[in-house]
This record gives C-alpha cells, sequence and structure tokens, in this order.
C-alpha cells in the first residue's frame, strides 16, 4: 500500500481501499518531470474481506445488524 485514497466498506463486511497514488514525488513537484507526471495517478485497489462487521442493507432507514 503506498498512499490510501479512499476507504468503503460494503454490506458483507468486506472493506475496499484504493491505492490509487503511483508517483506522488514526481506529482508534487513545482517543475515536474513531463514523462513522468502522467504517471501521478494509481491503478490499486485492496479488499479486505470480512475485516468489518457485515449489515442487513435496509431498503428504507439505516443499515441494521443482522
Amino acid at each position: 500500500m503506498q498512499i490510501i485514497t479512499d476507504v468503503a466498506i460494503d454490506p458483507a463486511g468486506n472493506v475496499w481501499v484504493a491505492n490509487n497514488w503511483d508517483r506522488p514525488d514526481e506529482g508534487f513537484k513545482k517543475v515536474p518531470d513531463y514523462a513522468l507526471a502522467t504517471r501521478f495517478g494509481g491503478h490499486g485497489a485492496v479488499v479486505f474481506f470480512g475485516l468489518a462487521k457485515p449489515v442487513r442493507t435496509a431498503l428504507i432507514g439505516p443499515p441494521r445488524a443482522p
């Protein structure tokens, strides 16, 4: 995992993590190397199966514990 940009938890309790920065050293430079600056955005996602407690998705109202 390099730099976590977002985290989401689905109803099954799986935690999805966006590992989305490939070359932050180039992206934050005042004068980036143009050949490497296009690699600033990443391409990865990681899932941790069953890390969070599952919920029962409600049709109306907030989610509830099963």
